[in-house]
């Protein structure tokens, strides 16, 4: 009794030293390298490539950031309309399929390292020439057979295919994408078409192939959860239709027992935002009986509209966006994307292929990722615009820190105990990836990439 007694006074006591530690001196990171509390997660991914050819110097930046996926999406010799030109061939038939150019895309994402997350599907279209394809198919259980010799040729060699063993295998994109059908630029159908037609999919690959992962629906996202406190008020009938189709779908796949290894979803906003959207999606998966249900971002990019140019601080926000999804316990994501035409929604590359003050962000994460562990951070809480991760393993150490304050430093000192900083990197004001020493603050709009040795 006593004994237990000691072992929560001890807890206690414990408890109090951090939270005094951090009450009086906020400014220290306080870093615990040998306490583990979980793994690295692979949120450091892209949609689409700046090439398709292997070999590719450009898309070796991916390699050096170790990236493990790259989404199909946008990439229209993947949509199946494209691969399986016309729906009334033989499904069994080889010649009924358009390989090649897809061929070629697999191939130079694997070739960089990544795995494809093939999205089964209709990329953006032009309206006109591939409307009809936005229709429901006649034949749910066909469209499946399709994906089913789809998935057989990447990774099972049919029709002179490959062994790519293609895990993920995402059903749809973005199906609510307008709540008017006739404007929708993926799914001209109702959502009862579409739930059923998610459901005779899904349960055909996955009795086909029960070991790899099948999912959707690339939902358009949960913006109004954020418009005010009430999920039913104050949000654009778009958004909030948004929401009430994710509810319906759940409602669907529960009564009919579909399976969904993983749900996708996209966001387009702020860091702190898409934190309350990743708590949202949990809850209700859990609550449908999904909750074993990996949850992916798989097309992401810190609020377009905030960063009016791809500068220090849009690579501090993308990179805080990485630590927080870290943080959630997000098992994935997609930033969109990796293309290399220097705009807003494509920011890792500027001046024709170099790297931007996002990829660095990238970067660094994909360096820690490849420590494998998250590390403890001990601090009871940090400054709401103020984020970091920490990572080890055999190969080292490291912390990476993101400060998203439109105009405030924040001081900075870090505890690490008995490892000491090894170099500090950062992107400086001309966005270049330079070695500093370790400030005493760290600026607005900036992130700092630590390694520590013992």
């Amino acid at each position: 009794m006593l004994q237990k007694a000691t072992g929560y006074i001890t807890a206690i006591l414990v408890f109090l030293t951090s939270f005094f530690q951090t009450l009086f001196t906020p400014d220290v990171i306080r870093i615990d390298f040998d306490s583990t509390v979980g793994e690295m997660k692979p949120v450091h991914n892209i949609g689409r490539m700046p090439e398709y050819v292997t070999d590719s110097e450009v898309n070796r930046l991916f390699t050096e950031a170790n990236m493990t996926s790259c989404r199909t999406h946008d990439i229209n010799c993947t949509d199946i309309h494209r691969i399986f030109p016309d729906f009334s061939k033989d499904v069994n038939d080889e010649s009924s399929y358009n390989f090649a150019e897809c061929d070629s895309v697999l191939e130079s994402i694997v070739d960089t390292g990544m795995e494809p997350f093939f999205r089964l599907g209709i990329s953006w279209s032009n309206p006109v020439t591939d409307r009809e394809y936005l229709v429901p198919p006649a034949d749910y259980t066909k469209w499946a057979q399709i994906c089913e010799h789809i998935i057989l040729h990447y990774n099972e060699g049919w029709a002179d295919g490959f062994d790519y063993n293609v895990k993920y295998w995402e059903i749809w994109n973005e199906p609510e994408n307008s709540d008017d059908i006739s404007d929708n630029h993926f799914w001209i159908g109702t959502d009862e078409e579409f739930f059923r037609f998610y459901d005779t999919a899904a349960k055909y690959l996955k009795n086909r192939f029960p070991d790899l992962k099948i999912g959707g629906y690339g939902s358009c996202g949960f913006y109004a959860l954020t418009k005010t406190n009430a999920v039913n008020t104050g949000a654009t009938p778009r958004n909030q239709y948004f929401v009430t189709y994710f509810l319906n779908f759940l409602d669907y796949i529960k009564e009919h027992n579909s399976p969904m290894d993983f749900f996708t979803w996209h966001s387009y906003t702020t860091t702190e935002k898409n934190a309350r959207y990743i708590d949202y999606v949990r809850e209700k998966l859990s609550k449908a009986g999904y909750g074993e249900a990996e949850i992916i971002c798989d097309e992401w990019n810190y609020n377009p509209m905030e960063n009016d140019r791809i500068d220090r601080r849009y690579g501090a926000n993308q990179t805080s966006m990485l630590i927080m999804f870290q943080n959630k316990g997000l098992d994935m994501a997609h930033y969109y994307d990796g293309d290399d035409d220097g705009q807003l929604w494509a920011g890792l590359f500027v001046n024709g292929r170099q790297p931007s003050s996002a990829y660095y962000g990238f970067w660094a994460f994909g360096q820690m990722y490849k420590l494998g562990n998250q590390a403890e951070i001990k601090n009871l809480w940090l400054p709401a615009d103020l984020y970091a991760v920490a990572a080890s393993g055999e190969g080292g150490q490291a912390l990476l820190i993101s400060n998203v304050s439109e105009k405030r430093d924040r001081k900075l000192k870090i505890d690490a105990g008995k490892y000491t900083i090894e170099k500090c990197m950062t992107v400086n004001k001309n966005c270049e990836w330079t070695e500093i020493p370790l400030p005493d603050k760290i600026e607005s709009g900036s992130m700092l990439y630590i390694t520590f040795k013992k």
